[in-house]
Formats: structure tokens, sequence, C-alpha cells
């Protein structure tokens, strides 16, 4: 009887032991630290609830690979806070993150999620004229620390006196309504939206440089992720990509329509 007992609780144990493996085995989100950032219309807090369309798509993914995450496991750090965790803690996920050839070797990536044109957008009331970079530094420039439009200011050769860096966008949106600065590089739409959340009126800014498409915004892994875990997650992503709602609308554009339209 107590050799059967203890043949039992042996095997309890060794399932008890095995059960993580297994789990993660069977739910490549096992074990993943997932951050993000304020980053309209991508992903930001609204009301107290992180939403934005790759929140939106990052819960569809968790749904496809049979996962019980939801946004809800999502931590929302500044970016450069972000950025470094990637960098330097393994299981972890950073998004979105614009995907350029000075970062390809850094991360590993599943996207992509959008494309993420870098402007710089200033008052119209100012009047400013921008008709090469070599102008721009007669003015005053903010940028968020660490952001991929700050990164493009240093690929440039923007003059470091002539710039700021602050930790979050809102902060950035309130210096240009506020007309404490003279020009925000950032992703252009997702200025507009923190604009418009300021309570400012978009058509009220333009655009005086547009450097183009600094790489699209893709979900960034630790560079040591298991090559099974991104192909599950670029799988389930393309999955929502060809999918069909009934409606000839894939889950994807129908995530993008509602933020987008």
């Amino acid at each position: 009887m107590r050799s059967r007992l203890n043949g039992w609780l042996f095997a309890l144990f060794c399932a008890l032991l095995l059960a993580p493996q297994i789990q993660a085995a069977t739910d490549p989100t096992h074990g993943l630290r997932f951050m993000t950032e304020d980053y309209p219309p991508f992903n930001y807090v609204d009301h107290g609830r992180l939403t934005g369309i790759s929140v939106d798509l990052l819960e569809q993914i968790f749904a496809k690979l049979g996962s019980t995450k939801t946004r809800e496991d999502v931590m929302v750090h500044p970016w450069a806070r972000g950025y470094h965790t990637i960098m330097t803690v393994p299981n972890t996920v950073l998004f979105v993150m614009t995907r350029n050839p000075k970062r390809e070797g850094l991360v590993r990536w599943v996207g992509p999620v959008a494309a993420s044109p870098i402007v710089l957008l200033a008052r119209k009331d100012r009047h400013l004229k921008v008709n090469s970079l070599a102008d721009v530094a007669e003015y005053s420039v903010v940028a968020i620390k660490s952001d991929i439009a700050d990164l493009v200011l240093d690929d440039h050769n923007i003059p470091a006196k002539n710039r700021q860096v602050v930790p979050y966008p809102d902060i950035a949106a309130r210096m240009l309504n506020s007309r404490r600065i003279d020009m925000w590089s950032y992703g252009h739409l997702a200025a507009l939206w923190l604009l418009k959340q300021e309570g400012a009126k978009t058509d009220e800014f333009e655009v005086v440089w547009d450097f183009g498409s600094a790489g699209d915004n893709y979900y960034a892994f630790h560079k040591d992720t298991p090559d099974a875990v991104i192909n599950a997650f670029q799988k389930a992503l393309d999955s929502l990509k060809t999918d069909d709602n009934g409606d000839g609308i894939s889950t994807y554009q129908t995530i993008l329509n509602k933020y987008m339209r």
C-alpha cells in the first residue's frame, strides 16, 4: 500500500514538474512579458484601458494561439525603459517598434503591423519654412527619448543644441501646441492624434519636413526568443490578415478601419 502511495506521489511530483514545460510547449505566449508605450493610434491608454491597433491585434493573436493572455497582461512603460528592457531581459516583447537596418539584429521581429512615416510637425501660424534639413538648425525640435524619430534626427545630423528630448509624447504635444517648441519629430498620425487629445485642432498644424517611412512597425521580441515562438506569432498574425469575417474584410483590416476612419 505504501509503495503504491509513494508511486502515486512520485507521479504527481513529475506531473507538477513537467506542467510548466507542457504549457510552454502548447502556449507560445507562456513566460513572455509584454510591454508597450503610449503611442496612439497603435497603443495607448484610454480611460484606464489599454487600446489601439497593435493592442487589438495582439489580443486576436493571443486568441489564435490559444493563450489566456489579454491586453490586461501588457505593461505600459516610457519608451526608453521598454527599449532598455527588450535589449537586456530575455522573454520580453515590446511593441510597436520600427524596424530599420540599425535595429535589424538587435531583436526578433513579428509583423508588420503598419507603416510609420516620420515628420517634423509645426504650427501653421508660425509660418516655418524648411527647404532643406540645414534650415532645421534655425529652430528648436522636440523628440521622445530613444524613439525612432529621435534617432532619425541623429541620422540627419540635426544639432543637439537645437533639440530637447522628453520621456512621454503627450509632453511633446503640449510643448508644440503651446509654442514652447518650434517642431516635433514624430510619427505623423500619432502626433496628430495626441494633439487632438490635448484639445488642439489638428488643422492648425502642418508637416514642414517629411523623412519618409523609417520602416514598418513590428512586435519586437528579445533576440534569444526561440524560432518556434516567433514562427507561431507570425503565422497567427498572417492569418488575421487573410481571413474573412463574412463581409470580405479581414480581421486585420477591420481593426485598422476602427482607428483610421
